[in-house]
């Protein structure tokens, strides 16, 4: 689980407001739905897309509490804010989609489990140059909640394994789970090797699992932390890329101190700072603003911490 300070990219933020504004303007205009629910939704219109979660959260419980609101108005209020047609790759009417919001972010990896990629490629609005994207979660469900479906805050960038598979219809509350864009929890809990024998120690085998310790497993964050590792799976599945980590044990194993010391110099007399340095060596991002740009730099980091090459 990484964290992405959302917060401090407003320009994201209002660039999302700023293309969606228009597009959703017209689409409450041609509505069918009543004028007392249009004009709630006009009025709280960019608190909708841009507000955090636990705003969101009241925005659409007032909403839902209206006395013109019922349940069978969901489809018209989805057709507004309609996500399908935000992902798809045909070129949308309103000039902005899915990939135009996930290049904008810029973030590479799965926010839930910092192993897959999830780079943005396309060449243009055309429907055989979109090529790749991330998925977006909905952290608070869009099926139940379709005012949200467009939510800045409501679109998590995620891989498919842990968006479709993993979590699915499960329905997170922010006083359960981690939220990636506000709970940065990424010095709440720490990634514990256990190897099977001395080749695992050494380097030579990659027979060795790995284990996320909670530095407070009774604190709220600590208990979020721990309902979010167990619906990611990600002890296990971090287990299953030991091949990764089998590298750094060979690396901290085959070359002493003094190497990395003199290599870290070497590269310092080249205008290289410490950040670049380890991204090269290690292949994973030092900083932790930066640990969504590639995949196991929160694995990598802690691990070469107990190893105490850093």
């Amino acid at each position: 689980m990484t964290f992405f300070d959302l917060e401090s990219h407003p320009d994201i933020i209002s660039f999302h407001w700023n293309k969606l504004k228009p597009i959703l303007t017209k689409r409450i205009e041609d509505s069918s739905l009543n004028r007392y629910l249009k004009k709630f939704i006009v009025d709280n219109l960019e608190d909708i897309i841009c507000s955090k979660p636990n705003e969101l959260k009241r925005i659409n419980t007032n909403f839902k509490r209206h006395k013109y609101y019922k349940n069978s108005l969901k489809g018209k209020v989805k057709a507004i804010f309609d996500y399908n047609s935000f992902v798809t790759k045909k070129e949308s009417k309103g000039g902005y989609d899915g990939y135009d919001l996930a290049e904008k972010l810029g973030i590479r990896t799965c926010l839930y489990c910092n192993r897959m990629f999830t780079v943005t490629i396309k060449k243009s609005k055309l429907k055989k140059d979109k090529i790749t994207r991330p998925q977006f979660d909905h952290f608070i469900d869009k099926g139940k909640n379709p005012l949200l479906g467009l939510s800045i805050y409501n679109l998590v960038p995620s891989c498919n394994i842990c968006n479709s598979t993993l979590k699915g219809r499960k329905e997170f509350t922010l006083n359960s789970y981690i939220h990636p864009y506000e709970d940065n929890c990424l010095d709440d809990y720490t990634y514990k090797f256990i190897p099977y024998d001395t080749d695992s120690i050494l380097g030579n085998s990659s027979r060795l699992e790995v284990e996320i310790e909670i530095k407070n497993l009774n604190s709220s964050i600590g208990k979020k932390i721990k309902k979010s590792i167990d619906v990611f799976k990600l002890n296990e599945i971090m287990s299953g890329h030991s091949e990764e980590l089998k590298d750094l044990f060979e690396i901290r194993y085959r070359f002493s101190e003094r190497y990395f010391l003199e290599l870290f110099n070497t590269y310092k007399t080249l205008g290289l700072d410490r950040k670049d340095i380890y991204r090269v060596v290690f292949g994973a991002e030092y900083l932790e603003k930066d640990f969504g740009k590639r995949p196991f730099s929160k694995l990598k980091k802690d691990i070469l911490k107990e190893l105490n090459i850093i």
